[in-house]
């Protein structure tokens, strides 16, 4: 009974030993790094309504408007300046549609004689500034026929232009000229409209081209955190995150 009871509490003695001896187990790994947030440039500005870079336009006067062939004149230049405006839409404004070409022609036939007046007393203006005028006026009405012909603007000129070759069709003779002195305007607004934001872009693109830009947060991992603890990593060697 004796030996019994003194091999048990041996045989605990030496479970209680082999406890002792078992390996401890390894503490948790650390938690993944936070991610912290890198700062990502933001996209480089683009020219406005698909326009080149670089383009060359007017400079803005000290009012804010823009200088366009539209500017300062007599009442008989508004109204050819405003047919050769009517003339370029009706090229290339809604050109599967018949009825612009139809109302066009339908101003051209019924406006004839003030049109005539227009043009003749516009002559005499480029004739009173001497030299050369013939070639003056002939290099003013191909700068405006590109001016009014300016792709960026298309849609916003066309949009305009059309609707009013219909409404300068409907005019009863002679009124054509009165009508051009409120009309040219508003067809000239798309092109200063341009201008302004073509300058807003140059200002952007100055600005991210000097870094002044203001980035766009973007999560992505610090890899000097990363890659400083093989927990993280799960091997001795290296693997490199993709960021």
């Amino acid at each position: 009974m004796y030996r019994s009871h003194k091999l048990k509490l041996m045989v605990a003695a030496g479970a209680l030993a082999i406890a002792g001896c078992a390996r401890k187990p390894e503490p948790a790994p650390p938690p993944p790094p936070t991610p912290v947030a890198t700062p990502t440039p933001a996209p480089m500005p683009t020219p406005p309504t698909g326009s080149a870079a670089g383009l060359r336009t007017p400079a803005a006067l000290p009012d804010g408007s823009y200088p366009t062939p539209n500017r300062a004149l007599s009442s008989a230049g508004a109204a050819w300046h405003l047919r050769s405006a009517l003339n370029v839409a009706a090229l290339q404004c809604n050109v599967s549609d018949p009825t612009v070409v139809a109302n066009y022609n339908a101003l051209i036939k019924t406006q004839a004689k003030s049109l005539a007046a227009a043009h003749k007393t516009l002559s005499a203006e480029y004739k009173a500034g001497g030299g050369d005028w013939e070639d003056r006026f002939d290099d003013t009405m191909t700068r405006l026929y590109n001016f009014f012909a300016q792709p960026p603007v298309q849609a916003e000129f066309c949009a305009r232009a059309v609707p009013m070759i219909a409404s300068a069709a409907a005019l009863p003779a002679g009124a054509f000229e009165s009508f051009a002195t409120g009309a040219l305007p508003q067809l000239d607004q798309p092109f200063i409209d341009f201008y302004r934001r073509y300058d807003l872009y140059r200002v952007e693109l100055a600005a991210w081209k000097s870094g002044q830009q203001s980035p766009v947060p973007q999560l992505a991992v610090d890899p000097v955190v990363l890659l400083g603890s093989n927990e993280v990593t799960l091997a001795k060697g290296v693997r490199v995150a993709s960021r």
